[in-house]
């Protein structure tokens, strides 16, 4: 057992020792007489100090002696069987579009989970998740990787944000802090210029050590340009909802153009998307609207009323609702794409109208693959995220608002205990002399 306030203890066992004194020092009462006035005309001292051999009163003493000890005890916050390894990490690996090759980032990411550190694994695009088993995401990571048709399905194609990854890591720091000495924080990832926001510093100032930057190489990064629309296979509808907001989109039929379906696909969108065409599944128009709710895509975000449909298959995400989940998603098949987009828009309104729908709409639009964007971030402000060196000590990280150890309410009670026993022991006690 040890006590994280051991000089609770000290001054506890001093209070204990000064009780016992006091009862070691005898006082003897007056003698009584029958006569109320012979008590000024006293034939001895009326109050006589002496020290005894013996403590007078052992019940009451042990009641104090208990009161005071239990109570310095439960100050002292006593902690029955810890456990703090030297070290815990916290690992935050990019899985955003900036990441070309995830086989080579898995790779590189390895050596962080496999050490015999305790691990925190955070994955990240544009939010952030918690891994609940660093092992199995790892192993699951490796084998996804090593399939060519899995691979994708990893990456998602959204804009990777730094300022969430570390707002995951900020949280999870104290947990961390109260089973170790040291948490070390490291991030793989490319550090791609949009992963960095405005909140990025500020956010990183929170963190009280420095952070390892395992930075993937030039070859595992994607060096794509940033999201433009393509050109549609064929005109849309003037009925259509979505005819406003992509007016301004070409019509040139072509094998890398883009193929929207508002209906189930067949084998013929298949095969177009294999020769490399772009078939995007928007079937949710007919659905109704939800309530106001937010959509983001890359840097872009809209606030209306849309509707929520479900995604018919899994895939890489490009586009997610404001709570995180995703909105809409890419499976490569061949040479070319399927996109799945589960977003309602309503029939009345002026939401394709605005500017900030348009380039999502447009964006959706894209070719495969074609709304990443990742030119290396500047020196200078990965000087600033990388910060001083040193790991983050659990004092710095430790939650003020600690709960007590379990013993403490124990003790406490014990302390009340002896506090109204000692009352009733001094109430019997005094009628017994008077």
């Amino acid at each position: 057992m040890t006590f994280l306030s051991p000089w609770a203890l000290l001054i506890g066992a001093v209070a204990a020792a000064g009780s016992v004194l006091l009862h070691l020092v005898a006082l003897q009462r007056p003698a009584s007489y029958l006569l109320p006035t012979a008590r000024f005309i006293p034939d001895r001292r009326t109050l006589v100090r002496r020290m005894a051999t013996r403590p007078r009163d052992l019940l009451l003493l042990a009641l104090r002696v208990l009161l005071l000890l239990s109570a310095a005890a439960a100050f002292a916050r006593p902690v029955l069987a810890p456990s703090r390894a030297p070290l815990a990490r916290v690992v935050l690996f990019d899985r955003s579009g900036a990441v070309q090759s995830m086989e080579k980032a898995v790779t590189q990411l390895r050596p962080w989970l496999t050490d015999g550190v305790p691990t925190q694994l955070v994955l990240f695009d544009s939010v952030a998740v918690v891994a609940r088993d660093a092992a199995a995401e790892l192993q699951a990571l490796s084998l996804a990787s090593s399939r060519t048709a899995a691979r994708d399905s990893l990456r998602v194609s959204s804009v990777g944000s730094l300022s969430a990854a570390l707002v995951a890591a900020g949280r999870l720091g104290p947990v961390l802090a109260a089973d170790a000495d040291s948490v070390q924080l490291v991030i793989v990832s490319p550090l791609a210029t949009n992963e960095f926001d405005a909140a990025t510093d500020s956010i990183r100032a929170h963190w009280r050590g420095g952070i390892v930057i395992a930075r993937l190489t030039s070859d595992s990064v994607a060096n794509v340009a940033r999201t433009v629309s393509g050109t549609l296979e064929r005109a849309l509808s003037p009925d259509d909802p979505l005819a406003p907001a992509l007016r301004l989109v070409r019509v040139a039929s072509s094998p890398t153009s883009v193929r929207l379906r508002r209906s189930a696909l067949d084998a013929r969108d298949t095969a177009f998307a294999r020769s490399g065409g772009t078939v995007v599944r928007w079937d949710s128009a007919s659905a109704a609207p939800a309530g106001a709710t937010a959509l983001a895509m890359g840097d872009e975000v809209v606030v209306a009323t849309l509707g929520r449909g479900r995604l018919l298959a899994e895939g890489a995400t490009i586009a997610r609702w404001g709570d995180g989940s995703a909105a809409a998603s890419e499976v490569r098949i061949g040479a070319g794409c399927i996109r799945h987009v589960a977003v309602s828009v309503p029939l009345a309104g002026d939401l394709p109208l605005r500017a900030a729908f348009r380039r999502v709409a447009q964006g959706l639009m894209a070719p495969c693959s074609g709304n990443r964007s990742s030119r290396p971030a500047a020196d200078a402000a990965v000087a600033r995220l990388r910060g001083p060196e040193g790991l983050a000590s659990a004092e710095r990280l430790a939650d003020p608002a600690q709960r007590p150890p379990p013993l403490v309410p124990w003790l406490l009670g014990v302390a009340l205990a002896c506090a109204f026993g000692e009352l009733v022991v001094r109430a019997r006690v005094a009628p017994e002399r008077a």
